[in-house]
């Protein structure tokens, strides 16, 4: 896929990445480049490391960044200092990697400094308006300490809801599906975005002309096909509760619930268990986005959270992988704090620490095929870091005690962040 990263972006078979380069060689490369006094030189001292891939602490250690990427971590007694170099005590404090949020809708940069404040170093932006959204990505490479680094879909293509809707997004056949998957390429987006009412026709036109272009498709399952359906066919991550067949909505209903009612043919454990490992095998992704529904539907809330949780232990039995999203755009959903929310909610339905954090950190690069660069705090990797208070593998809600945000390679202290909450 074309994974885009601050001074690295993969163009369709042409893969231009410093996250391949060995690093005694990027090294040298930025400083034949680049006067001295340009490369900051930052230095975090006795802080424990979240290794947030095994869920483990690798405490007291030091780590050296220079430039935009990490240059090495030590054991902290034994590292010597280069004397330029920027201290941060971390003493009792752990840092993480930056979090990823895999599903807002985001076209303004006070918005993104917001989530930057709340440890967002990177962001999905799942529509908006294209021109917006290109242009925010942009500048977030050039300027990233304005907010996180942006994967774009541009539009969510989706059918007619009016015999007179239009615009390019709204697709009515085959050949319109084709063409416009054509000209979001032509843009340089980063997913193809699908939503409800496309019909059957376009949407396998589109998951076409997506493979041809190499781009990742993404999105929600049309009325027109099933969850199987659309996995066997490409759609790399499914949002919300969409993973579901709509008569197994019935599963969050809480009347449905108190009554114990028959369950529809398809939804009980078994066949939802069944359908799980269907979209494991064919390498679907789950972002549930679960605390948007307690704005979307906030008297339904708790019997939604109740069945969720019941979902939830079958998605971790079969292994189906989660992104952590929270559908940012909708009134009512926090910048950059309801992210916070989503891990907790996470944890509250079955998940351990240690797999919410993932699923904002670990997950997102192995999704995104981007593990040699991000969701690390490793040699090599990007300087996209955050620096807690406490041990999030013992309490999620840690992941709210931010005491400083380290963005490609620069410090941001709590009164800098707290500019850019405000």
């Amino acid at each position: 896929m074309r994974y885009v990263a601050d001074n690295e972006r993969v163009h369709r078979n042409k893969v231009i990445s410093l996250a391949r380069t060995p690093v005694l060689l990027l090294l040298t490369l930025i400083v034949a480049c680049s006067r001295p006094a340009d490369i900051s030189v930052l230095a975090i001292t006795h802080v424990t490391i979240v290794d947030v891939e095994r869920g483990r602490l690798l405490p007291d250690r030091t780590v050296l960044v220079y430039g935009t990427r990490i240059q090495r971590v030590d054991s902290a007694p034994r590292v010597d200092l280069p004397p330029r170099a920027q201290t941060v005590d971390g003493t009792g404090r752990f840092l993480i990697p930056g979090l990823w949020d895999m599903h807002v809708h985001l076209d303004d940069a006070r918005t993104a400094g917001q989530l930057l404040s709340w440890g967002i170093t990177r962001a999905r932006v799942m529509s908006g308006g294209l021109d917006e959204t290109l242009a925010l990505r942009e500048q977030f490479l050039t300027q990233p300490l304005r907010g996180p680094g942006l994967l774009v879909v541009g539009l969510a293509l989706r059918g007619p809801q009016s015999p007179a809707d239009s615009g390019l997004e709204v697709i009515r056949t085959a050949d319109a599906g084709r063409r416009v998957v054509d000209s979001l390429s032509a843009r340089g987006v980063d997913f193809i975005k699908v939503h409800e009412g496309l019909p059957r026709e376009a949407w396998f036109a589109i998951a076409r002309a997506a493979r041809q272009h190499d781009i990742p498709l993404t999105g929600h399952v049309p009325l027109e096909l099933t969850p199987e359906e659309v996995a066997d066919s490409g759609l790399g991550s499914i949002e919300h509760l969409e993973f579901l067949p709509d008569r197994c909505l019935v599963l969050f209903d809480s009347t449905a619930r108190a009554t114990r009612a028959p369950l529809p043919a398809g939804c009980g454990p078994a066949e939802l268990e069944q359908l799980l490992e269907h979209l494991h095998r064919n390498g679907v992704w789950l972002d549930p986005t679960i605390g948007s529904f307690r704005v979307f539907a906030p008297r339904q809330w708790p019997s939604i959270l109740t069945g969720f949780a019941d979902v939830a232990g079958l998605i971790r039995e079969t292994g189906i992988p989660v992104l952590a999203g929270t559908d940012l755009g909708t009134t009512g959903i926090v910048p950059g704090e309801s992210l916070h929310d989503e891990l907790a909610l996470l944890v509250e339905s079955g998940f351990s620490p240690a797999e919410a954090l993932r699923a904002a950190i670990w997950n997102p690069a192995i999704f995104l095929g981007a593990a040699d660069s991000i969701g690390k705090v490793d040699s090599g990797y990007l300087a996209d870091l955050v620096l807690l208070k406490g041990n999030p593998l013992s309490d999620i809600n840690n992941t709210r005690q931010i005491v400083g945000v380290i963005r490609a390679g620069r410090f941001l202290s709590p009164a800098v962040l707290d500019s850019l909450r405000r």
